[in-house]
């Protein structure tokens, strides 16, 4: 693990930055002393208990909210030793958070199950009684629409978060070029997609765009959108890293065990 440079500075210049649906703390998790694989805002469901405050209600009661995905800390190991396991790594941790941002929490899953266990490059699922119950729940009355965001274009996101593709990792498995790039992101949003795509009966429907225009038209304009954004940092002595409140940031993360 690398030792960060920490500097804690006042609230009202991390205001500053922060314009997006994104709460302050999941915002600066990425470029935190111990970064998590991926991040989300809140759990909305099934009660909360240690990982966050439950709405009490087993679907998302806000399409905007937010999550990030740390590329930077998804790094080769004895078991992600390929392209392709470093991509499954990452969609596996978007769709692990977004499971979040629906009310789903490491509980409900097995070490089978996308929401409790390590992956080590392995493509998983929703694959419990509880996560089924929350993904299909009948009171999902609308879509859930969510923007991939690959290219750190969210508003209101962190100056110091770049691209995923401009990660160090990016290159160590030879993903450099933009036919390489663009294969990758197709190879992500492949696997996000099939992770949500039930068959549900119940009323949950998932659908996922690259582009936040598409996102936005999905929703008839109104932007009721959940966005994952897939984040790089540059290097810890170049960066203005802006922490506030870290105390409190276990909630809805995910980290490699």
């Amino acid at each position: 693990m690398r030792t960060w440079l920490v500097f804690a500075l006042g609230a009202g210049l991390f205001a500053s930055a922060q314009a997006s649906a994104l709460t302050a703390l999941t915002n600066g998790d990425c470029v935190s002393a111990s970064p998590p694989l991926g991040i989300a805002d809140k759990i909305d469901g099934t009660g909360g208990g240690g990982l966050g405050v439950g709405s009490g209600a087993p679907y998302n009661l806000d399409h905007a909210d937010d999550a990030l995905v740390c590329v930077d800390e998804h790094t080769g190991t004895l078991s992600v030793n390929t392209a392709a396991k470093f991509l499954i790594e990452m969609a596996n941790t978007a769709s692990h958070e977004l499971g979040h941002l629906l009310g789903l929490e490491h509980g409900d899953g097995t070490a089978a199950s996308l929401m409790n266990g390590s992956y080590n490059g392995i493509d998983k699922g929703f694959t419990t009684a509880a996560e089924s119950a929350v993904l299909d729940d009948a009171s999902q009355s609308s879509v859930q629409v969510v923007w991939l965001d690959f290219d750190a274009l969210q508003a209101g996101l962190l100056p110091v978060y770049r691209p995923w593709w401009q990660s160090p990792n990016a290159a160590l498995f030879g993903i450099t070029t933009p036919a390489q790039i663009a294969a990758a992101v197709s190879s992500i949003v492949g696997y996000i997609t099939a992770d949500f795509a039930g068959p549900w009966t119940g009323g949950g429907t998932y659908e996922f765009y690259e582009l936040e225009i598409d996102a936005l038209n999905a929703t008839s304009g109104v932007g009721n959108y959940s966005t994952i954004s897939f984040v790089s940092t540059p290097e810890p002595g170049t960066a203005l890293l802006v922490l506030v409140g870290m105390g409190i940031l276990a909630r809805g993360s995910w980290r490699r065990e």
